[in-house]
């Protein structure tokens, strides 16, 4: 699915990804690579055929999801830096100005559709790509890791943070993905949709031989099919010019898991 908010100067583009069928989690069960899971019969599966992010969050209530958490997780990995070529008037995806950049966009999109959808209105938000992560952890948007309260915090303090990093790489969603897992577990098991806006597809080198993944591919694989064992649904938010045809095929691949929390679609 793809929703396109236009300004004079760019556009964003908001794939859906997630489809939700409820998890029970035990949170006593002790191995958190297997944790003890039951489907709930409450909640309905939830299609993927829709125009905007307004339809999935409609589709959402009809499944019995009033209510969950957000989890927020921005990419700043440096091809940011030339993926705003068409879209963004050849300037980085992440510049801040008069005019608002992709991802400002995708998260006032984000903001003015989910709102009603977090039950505390604090949202965790993390940042991940950059030189002091790369593709191995994720930054907390405040230093002492409290949460954004609501999504104008999240905006305002984007725009703080912005000027301060320097992009890295490679792009990999598996730590973002793994931080949502641990912020699951910590709240016993609660409901939550992690919300990752990106510029594209995880890193995969010219290396990599076909039909094989490369070592981002493989952990991201992982984390998700580890994250099909929570109550965790999965959206990608797709900024820029792209490419997103591999992330479909990359969809495609991932091994069988308890649910379906993880699909990329563009029309």
């Amino acid at each position: 699915m793809k929703h396109r908010e236009r300004t004079e100067e760019c556009c964003v583009f908001v794939c859906v990804v997630c489809v939700h069928l409820s998890v029970a989690y035990n949170p006593s069960h002790h191995d958190a690579s297997t944790p003890e899971i039951r489907l709930d019969r409450r909640y309905s599966r939830i299609g993927d055929d829709y125009e905007t992010l307004e339809q999935v969050t409609e589709a959402l209530v009809r499944a019995g999801l009033e209510s969950s958490n957000l989890i927020v997780g921005i990419d700043f990995t440096k091809s940011n830096e030339w993926t705003g070529e068409r879209s963004f008037n050849r300037r980085s995806l992440h510049s801040i100005g008069v005019v608002q950049n992709p991802y400002e966009q995708a998260i006032s999109i984000i903001g003015k559709t989910l709102p009603n959808f977090d039950e505390d209105n604090l949202i965790p938000c993390f940042g991940f790509g950059d030189v002091s992560t790369h593709d191995q952890q994720v930054f907390s948007f405040y230093p002492d890791s409290c949460y954004c309260q609501g999504f104008e915090d999240v905006l305002r303090r984007y725009r703080e943070i912005v000027p301060r990093i320097r992009l890295a790489g490679p792009t990999s969603f598996a730590p973002i993905i793994e931080m949502a897992m641990t912020i699951v577990e910590k709240s016993g098991g609660q409901y939550h949709v992690l919300l990752i806006i990106a510029d594209g597809q995880v890193t995969r080198s010219v290396d990599t031989e076909y039909g094989q993944l490369s070592v981002q591919e493989r952990k991201t694989v992982d984390a998700i099919v580890r994250a099909s064992n929570y109550p965790l649904s999965i959206i990608l938010v797709g900024v820029g010019d792209g490419p997103w045809d591999m992330m479909k095929e990359f969809d495609d691949n991932i091994p069988t898991r308890a649910f379906d929390n993880f699909q990329v679609h563009k029309e």
